[in-house]
Order: C-alpha cells, then structure tokens, then sequence
C-alpha cells in the first residue's frame, strides 16, 4: 500500500493544495507495477463533500476526510499501520511528520517522506517534528531553498533530499482578456494574513504614490482576504492611491482565471517564499512578473528573462520596475512570453509527473521505474551530486 497523508487539498486555494493535487493526480495514473497497488489517502482538513467533488476522476485512489479532526485522523492512521501492510507513506506537510515515527515502530520495513513546502520548514523544528525529519527515509523539498534551509536548521541531510518543484495544471483556456483603455492594471493574489506581511503587498502600496505621478491611469487589483485586510485599506486610504486600488477579496478560479487574463503585470514582492505558486499562474498568462530577490523565487522568476526581481522592502527599486515595465509594452510581452515558455518547460503536470513517478519508483524498489526523465533547468533531483 502506499499511503498518503496530507492537510488540505480539494477545500483551498494555494500552493500547498495545489501541490497536494498533483501528488493524488500522479498516485491515481502510477504505471507498471505500481499501477495494481493500493493507494489512500487521508485528509486531515478536507470535509467529505469537498474531497467528493474535487476527487471525482480519481477512480485508482481512495479517499478519506477528516473536517479537521486530527484526533480522528491519527487513529485511522495507526488502525492502518496495525492491521495492514505499508509499503510506503507520504507525509504531506512537517506538522504531520511525527505519524511517520508511528508507522515505522508499528512497521519497521515500511517507508516514509516527508515533503517541505517553505517557511514552515525554514525554521527549528519541535524535537518530535525534527526527529521525524532526521528519520525519514527521504524528504521532499518543493524549491532548492527550502532543501537548504530546512537542512540548516534541522541537521538533515541533504544528500536525502529530493527537489520536486510545484506545476500548475490548469486545462487551456481559450478565453479572450479585455483590453484596458489608456490604463495599466497590476495584479497581486495572495492571502492578507497578519502573519503574512512578509509577502510584501504593503510595500506596493508604499511605491504607488510616486509611480502615479508619471502613470496616472494605473490601477492596482489585490485579489485575497484575511486577517490584515483592514490594514492595508488604510494604508491604501491614507497613502492616497485608494481609488486606484480594487480589494476584490477571495474570488473563484473563474473570476481569478479573468483577472489575470485582464492584468498587464503581476506583482508580488515578497521575502520568503517557498516557491511561490502565483508565479506561476501569471507565466501560464504570459504575464511578466516582479518580485523579491528573496527566498525561491529566483528559482522560479529568471530576473530579465521572464520578469523583474528587486530587493525586497526596497519602495524606490519596486517603485522604478513598476514604472519600467508600464512604459515599455515591448518589454512586457517579451518577459511574458518567456515566462510562458518557461513554464510549459518546466512547470507542467507532466514534468511533475515524470519526477514524482522517478521518486516513487526509486523509493519502492519497483522493477519497472519509467526511463530517467530530463531534468528541471534550475533544478537537481536529489542531493548535491544529482
């Protein structure tokens, strides 16, 4: 059995879902040996009904949600571990990392990773939570930052660590974007959290005032809620750019497919992302993006080739790439287009897909691994020497 356990993935937006996604998409098309193996996967957050309509082409995987009940959801675990053979266990997220200890004393031959997404794994662990990291038979690190930096403050091994970058699979959408009229629209989407300043929204709001002496058409759409919406309303309103900044709040993926279609550059400079999946959303618009120097992003945003990265918190830098990429159309549509390129390259179901199936293989000991795959610019498989 492979068994997966994961926090949220049909029930939100964002990059951890949305990487949850494509480990459940990958598990239900496993070729080869693989393909008659029993494959579960338990939610930790995830109601029933969500995991019922976001679940439905999965035929090969079953699922099971727990509405949050982590008391619930560890003894499901620990019923599987008792009674049933697992092969290997993939742990979606370091709060859930401590099961993998329990699976391995119940069955020592069995197998666990753990997949690190960002700054929740950046940081010194909890004891239980670190040994657990320290005892898996592999990790998962979504960016060659996070590798690095949940090392460092972990003592992991690298050499244990795979790098298996987020994708987007979006279906082609052959929507047309409305053209703006002498107006220039900048898009960020992310959530406004109060523990989520770092992602730098605040910092546009900052530069506006001077970009909007040279553009005065500019508009500025934030598209997310949460706990520190009201604070950046205020500082919009006593910034003086309110009129030029739409809060639209948390949206569907229709509307949101719309607005960043209807957008001409998508911003978000933030300090530490683990990756930044939003990046990606914008190259598959072709949509040239800025944003920090900081954390993943550079492996993800190519500085002069698909978009613009700055210091971050530095108001004058961000300040003068909004004004450079609004004034040069041309520039615009050649880091759009790059980025597009980009991530039909490298960030695609089917490049998620060709890697994951590698790690799995490789992990199960699986006669018939698929033909090693090429490999993610930017990216190596596992450990320095990979």
């Amino acid at each position: 059995m492979i068994l997966a356990l994961q926090t949220t993935t049909f029930a939100a937006h964002g990059g951890i879902p949305a990487y949850n996604r494509l480990v459940c998409r990958t598990l239900n098309e496993l070729s080869g040996s693989l393909r008659a193996c029993d494959k579960r996967i338990l939610i930790g957050t995830d109601r029933p009904a969500d995991v019922a309509n976001g679940a439905r082409a999965l035929k090969n995987v079953s699922f099971e949600a727990f509405s949050g009940n982590r008391r619930a959801l560890m003894w499901r675990t620990l019923g599987l571990a008792l009674h049933q053979p697992i092969d290997l266990a993939l742990i979606g997220h370091v709060n859930y990392a401590p099961f993998g200890l329990m699976l391995k004393r119940c069955q020592p031959q069995s197998r666990y990773g753990v997949i690190l997404y960002g700054i929740d794994a950046w940081k010194r662990l909890a004891p239980m939570k670190r040994r657990a990291l320290q005892k898996a038979d592999f990790l998962i690190a979504i960016s060659e930052t996070t590798k690095k930096m949940a090392a460092a403050a972990n003592e992991l091994e690298e050499s244990r660590v795979y790098v298996l970058p987020n994708a987007l699979e979006w279906a082609a959408d052959d929507s047309v974007s409305t053209p703006a009229v002498n107006t220039k629209r900048l898009l960020s989407v992310c959530r406004l959290e109060q523990s989520e300043q770092y992602k730098g929204i605040d910092v546009v709001l900052r530069a506006l005032p001077k970009v909007l002496s040279r553009i005065p058409d500019l508009s500025y759409v934030i598209v997310g809620g949460g706990s520190d919406l009201a604070r950046h309303k205020t500082l919009a309103t006593d910034l003086g750019v309110a009129e030029h900044v739409e809060f639209a709040g948390n949206v569907t993926d229709e509307a949101l497919r719309a607005y960043y279609r209807d957008s001409d550059i998508f911003i978000m400079p933030s300090a530490a992302e683990g990756f930044g999946f939003v990046f990606l959303e914008a190259m598959y618009h072709a949509k040239p993006v800025i944003a920090a120097n900081s954390g993943a992003t550079p492996e993800v945003v190519r500085d002069g080739e698909t978009g613009l990265l700055v210091d971050y918190d530095n108001v004058e830098q961000l300040g003068h790439a909004i004004t450079s990429l609004c004034l040069d159309p041309d520039l615009r549509k050649r880091l759009g287009a790059a980025g597009q390129v980009r991530w039909q390259t490298n960030f695609t179901f089917e490049r998620f897909k060709e890697r994951f199936d590698g790690i799995i293989f490789r992990e199960m000991g699986a006669p018939a691994a698929p033909v090693a795959s090429r490999p993610v610019r930017g990216y190596s498989s596992r450990g320095a020497a990979s």
